[in-house]
């Protein structure tokens, strides 16, 4: 078993895109540091809150202008990459099943999962920044993606495990910030299996 180029593809990969995805970070860094700081304001005491009131906290913490440069583009990258990785390294294993215990090529499986579950939840964390950074995104898109994010939470956890009960939720969170985001004009495009397939 080739368990080197196994480890080492989504490894390499998920230092690639999240590099790329937070290149630039440093302009408007300090702006940056503020609509962080609305963010925690508004995710703090949220664990009883309701969807509805966590979405209005959201709405009410919103910047009135732009606080991250390019946060629409670089949120289009994020969740695509997400999606594409998503799907190709986990969603695709799930239903061929794969990862189920004595399921032939599992621990291939499950390693390429586990690397994918990690640059995803990282890749989550980097489009709730930019959604927080404008102040259309935060409006419309910040409850899902910070769904998306709790959903990605323990996945790692969930694949080496075996529990897969949570990949249907969260497969349906991820699909639907792509189709939200694409209704409001980002465009953005899922990375598609043939080219995650040339990585490995």
């Amino acid at each position: 078993m080739r368990m080197t180029k196994v480890a080492v593809v989504p490894a390499l990969l998920s230092v690639g895109l999240v590099a790329g995805c937070q290149s630039g970070t440093s302009a408007g860094s300090s702006a940056s540091a503020g609509a962080s700081g609305s963010a925690a304001t508004t995710t703090t005491g949220s664990a009883m809150a309701t969807p509805s009131s966590s979405a209005a906290n959201a709405a009410a913490n919103c910047p009135t202008s732009n606080t991250r440069s390019f946060a629409k583009t670089r949120f289009a990258t994020d969740v695509g990459l997400a999606v594409g990785t998503f799907h190709h390294w986990i969603w695709k294993p799930y239903k061929a099943g794969t990862f189920k215990h004595g399921a032939h090529g599992r621990i291939k499986a499950v390693i390429k999962g586990v690397a994918a579950a990690a640059l995803d939840l990282k890749l989550m964390d980097n489009a709730k920044k930019n959604v927080q950074a404008n102040p259309t995104l935060c409006k419309t898109l910040y409850t899902p993606i910070d769904s998306a994010a709790k959903a990605l939470d323990g996945l790692k956890k969930d694949i080496t495990s075996g529990s897969l009960t949570s990949l249907t939720s969260t497969e349906s969170a991820l699909s639907g910030i792509l189709k939200s985001g694409n209704q409001h004009g980002l465009n953005i495009k899922e990375l598609t299996d043939q080219s995650l397939a040339s990585q490995g």
